[in-house]
C-alpha cells in the first residue's frame, strides 16, 4: 500500500477554479470501529463547486478535504467492524471529504454494492440516481396516464428522473436549452422534449392538451421553473432541487389560488439524515440493480488525475458536456 494520501482541499472559500488544491499527506490506519477505504473514482458535482464558493446549504470549517461523493474498495478493517472484508466494493454515504486516495470510515458510513457494478457507476451512486427516485416518490397517487414535466433534462438527475419514470409508469416532458439533445434524451426513455424557452413551452401545452400532469421538478429556477409550472394541472406539486439559474422562484399568485400547486423543496442530505438505514440501502439496491441491468445511466464526459483537479474543475463547469467529470484514484 502506497503511504500517500492524495487529498484535494479548500482552503479559503473563492471560484471553483482557484478553491481546491491537491495536497499529499500520510495515511492513518484504521481505529477499532473503522474501515479504511481505497477511493477509486469520484464525481464533480455542482454542490461540490458551491462548497468552494461558500454558497453551499451546509460548509466545512477550512482548511478541508471536500467531495461529497465516491467509490472505492476496503483495504484495512478495525478489529471490532462487523460485515464488511477487505475487497468489499463500497461507495461513500455520509462523507463530505471522499477527494482522497484513503479514507477512515465508520461501517454506517458506506454501503456495499456488488462487484458487478462498475467503480465508475457506483462513484456516481449516491448523488444523482437517489436524487431522481425521491422526486418521483414525493405523490403517492398518480392518474392513469399522468406525465411529469422538469427542466435541465440532460443533467444526471435529469436522465435518472427519465429512465426511473419510465420503470414507474410516467411518462415525461423534457426542457432542454440546446436543440440537439432530443435524440439523445430520446434515446434514454424520454416521451416529449422541447427547447426551454417560451416557444418549447407553446408547443409543450399544445401537444399534452389536458392530459393530466401532477409534478414539476425544478433544477434551474427563474423562468424555467415557471414555464414548467404553468404546465402543471391542477393540484399539481412543484418541486425544487437545484437553480442553475441562480435565480429565485416568484410564483404568481393565480396558481396558488386557482390552481391550488404544492411548492417545495427537496434536499437529499436532510433524507440521509433522518430516513432508517434500511430503508436507505433497500432504496440504493433497488438503483444499482438498475445500473446493473442497464436500465439507469449516469453518462461520463471525461476523467481527470487528482493532480489536474484545477483542468477538472474547469472542464465540469463548461457547457456543452456530454455527462459527468470524474476524478481517478486509482493511477
Amino acid at each position: 500500500m502506497s503511504q500517500i494520501n492524495r487529498q484535494i482541499k479548500v482552503e479559503k472559500f473563492t471560484t471553483p477554479e482557484e478553491g481546491a488544491s491537491c495536497y499529499q499527506e500520510k495515511i492513518e490506519s484504521p481505529g477499532s470501529e473503522e474501515l479504511l477505504i481505497r477511493t477509486q473514482y469520484a464525481p464533480i458535482n455542482p454542490a461540490d463547486l458551491n462548497v468552494i464558493e461558500g454558497k453551499y446549504g451546509k460548509l466545512p470549517q477550512l482548511p478541508a478535504i471536500i467531495g461529497n461523493e465516491g467509490s472505492g474498495l476496503v483495504v484495512d478493517t478495525g478489529e471490532s467492524c462487523e460485515g464488511f472484508a477487505e475487497g468489499d466494493h463500497v461507495f461513500y454515504v455520509n462523507r463530505n471529504d471522499c477527494w482522497q486516495d484513503y479514507v477512515r470510515v465508520h461501517p454506517n458510513q458506506i454501503i456495499k454494492v456488488p462487484h458487478s457494478l462498475s467503480p465508475k457507476l457506483s462513484a456516481m451512486l449516491k448523488v444523482n440516481p437517489a436524487t431522481a427516485w425521491l422526486l418521483l416518490n414525493q405523490i403517492e397517487y398518480k392518474k392513469p396516464d399522468s406525465w411529469v414535466v422538469q427542466n435541465a433534462s440532460n443533467s444526471g438527475v435529469g436522465i435518472a428522473v427519465i429512465e426511473i419514470a419510465k420503470l414507474m409508469g410516467w411518462k415525461t416532458i423534457n426542457f432542454v436549452r440546446r436543440a440537439g439533445l432530443k435524440d439523445q434524451l430520446m434515446g434514454y426513455g424520454a416521451d416529449l422534449v422541447f427547447s426551454d424557452d417560451d416557444i418549447g413551452k407553446n408547443e409543450a401545452i399544445e401537444r399534452i392538451g389536458k392530459n393530466h400532469v401532477g409534478l414539476a421538478i425544478n433544477a434551474v429556477g427563474g423562468d424555467s421553473a415557471l414555464r414548467i409550472m404553468s404546465l402543471l394541472s391542477e393540484g399539481g406539486t412543484h418541486i425544487t432541487y437545484g437553480a442553475m439559474a441562480k435565480r429565485p422562484l416568484k410564483v404568481p399568485n393565480s396558481f396558488l389560488i386557482f390552481k391550488d400547486f404544492r411548492i417545495q423543496g427537496l434536499w437529499l442530505s436532510k433524507w440521509l439524515n433522518s430516513t432508517k438505514p434500511q430503508l436507505i440501502e433497500t432504496v440504493y439496491r433497488k438503483l444499482a440493480d438498475m445500473m446493473i441491468n442497464e436500465k439507469l445511466h449516469q453518462p461520463i464526459d471525461s476523467i481527470f488525475r487528482p493532480e489536474e483537479i484545477k483542468s477538472a474543475i474547469k472542464r465540469s463547469m463548461e457547457t456543452g458536456r456530454d455527462g459527468k467529470v470524474l476524478l481517478d484514484f486509482t493511477s
